[in-house]
């Protein structure tokens, strides 16, 4: 078991927590942490949310308007579904 004391920094008090415990925990200097309260207890555990900017491939591919890519493919096809015009290789 660690031992530790609270100190004042600014207007807030903090808390150290002892590296070992924080690798044991999986914890990495800058993770957001939820602390909540309960009588004379502390629970403190990691924010679950997915960290902005970050999406999972089914959200990136529900924002896809069909329509739209079917539209700039046909915009940009660059004579692609054209027959040969002279020595090309294909």
């Amino acid at each position: 078991m660690a031992s530790t004391r609270l100190r004042q920094q600014g207007g807030a008090v903090v808390l150290t927590i002892p590296s070992d415990i924080a690798a044991k925990a999986g914890w990495t200097v800058g993770i957001e942490l939820d602390v909540t309260a309960e009588g004379e207890s502390v629970n403190i555990v990691p924010v679950a949310r997915v960290p902005r900017g970050r999406r999972t491939v089914a959200q990136l591919l529900a924002g896809i308007d069909q329509q739209e890519i079917q539209g700039y493919n046909e915009e940009t096809a660059d004579g692609l579904n054209d027959a040969p015009q002279g020595r090309e290789l294909i």
